[in-house]
């Protein structure tokens, strides 16, 4: 074996070995998170109900619960206003819940608990009202600090949610949607990536030992390996990014320029 022969080979080796540690983070971070919410998606423990009190603020009723967003948004003045995520906050406000069977769940201020609001939802909040609050926004924006805001989404009275956990144990889940459908969601994903990036790098690899090797398919297929090494770095980050429970998932945004 040659000395380019033994580089290729070197090559190709590191090339699986980024490839099976993005797609075994991927399953691992997937497993775990599967677990961590076990208990509280369990049949037993995850119900509908519909709350009936609230201790906290709202727009039109009380709420028993909200998550919140802290952003700030920056611009260069002439393009869109771009926010990136400073905290993330879910907050028990207290209230009471009731089931389907009429069973009533009291909820204390301060409880431990998760609020996962739907990205539609969040986004639908985040989003630009209008010329007016952009050019409201914009001088703020294009300081070196950025323009602070909060989205603020809640769980109100006459609201029917997902109630995951026992009260009082580990951190509850109030969901405005089945979580279920992000377990099964996440699970998709990571299946999506594991066989994706296996799939790909088998390909490259096929490819690469095209013969003759080092001819012409041989090429394209080690030219396609360096492309798919790069860009697997960026799938690991968007699935994990994509597979985050509803609570923890980037909210981010743009507000584009009003035309005119």
């Amino acid at each position: 074996m040659d000395f380019t022969s033994f580089m290729a080979g070197f090559a190709l080796l590191a090339f699986w070995l980024n490839t099976l540690l993005i797609a075994g983070a991927g399953l691992i971070e997937c497993r775990d998170l599967r677990r961590r919410y076990a208990g509280r998606l369990a049949p037993g423990s995850l119900r509908r109900v519909t709350v009936v009190a609230g201790q906290g603020p709202g727009e039109r009723v009380a709420s028993v619960a909200s998550w919140r967003a802290q952003q700030v948004g920056r611009s260069n003045g002439r393009g869109p206003i771009l926010f990136h995520d400073r905290a993330r906050v879910s907050t028990v406000h207290g209230g009471a819940l009731q089931g389907e069977d009429g069973a009533r769940v009291e909820l204390a201020a301060g409880a431990l608990g998760e609020v996962w609001i739907s990205q539609g939802r969040k986004r639908g909040a985040a989003g630009c009202g209008g010329a007016a609050e952009f050019s409201d926004a914009l001088p703020g924006a294009t300081r070196a600090a950025g323009w602070a805001r909060e989205v603020e989404l809640a769980l109100g009275v006459g609201d029917t949610i997902w109630l995951g956990g026992q009260v009082g144990d580990t951190p509850i889940v109030l969901a405005d949607a089945d979580p279920r459908a992000w377990r099964a969601r996440i699970t998709g994903l990571t299946a999506v990536l594991v066989l994706g990036l296996v799939l790909v790098a088998a390909g490259c690899t096929l490819l690469c030992l095209w013969p003759p090797v080092f001819g012409t398919l041989s090429k394209v297929g080690a030219f396609a390996a360096v492309v798919a090494f790069n860009l697997f770095q960026l799938v690991g980050k968007l699935h994990h990014d994509a597979i985050q429970p509803p609570p923890e998932r980037t909210l981010d945004g743009a507000w584009a320029p009003p035309r005119g």
